[in-house]
């Protein structure tokens, strides 16, 4: 499975949320697992959580079986750079 990329943490919610549902866990199931509250994961999950501890994060992936990877992210072309490269 390719990764995606996620940048806000309402994309890291939606795909908690997702990936939850698709392994048939309820939200108690899936806190007792990750080691969580049920209401944090519910902030979790609505991207509610801007200031979540990484570590809770790694355990609730960790919990539905998903890695966290880290890659450059893909820059914006900067044009005037662009222009600037062809003279």
């Amino acid at each position: 499975m390719a990764g995606i990329p996620l940048t806000t943490p309402a994309q890291i919610g939606a795909t908690i949320l997702s990936a939850r549902r698709r392994e048939g866990l309820t939200q108690a199931q899936l806190a007792e697992r990750a080691g969580v509250s049920r209401r944090w994961l519910i902030s979790l999950e609505q991207g509610q959580s801007e200031r979540a501890e990484l570590g809770k994060i790694l355990d609730t992936l960790d919990a539905l079986g998903l890695d966290l990877s880290v890659t450059p992210a893909r820059r914006r072309s900067n044009e005037l750079t662009d222009l600037l490269g062809d003279l």
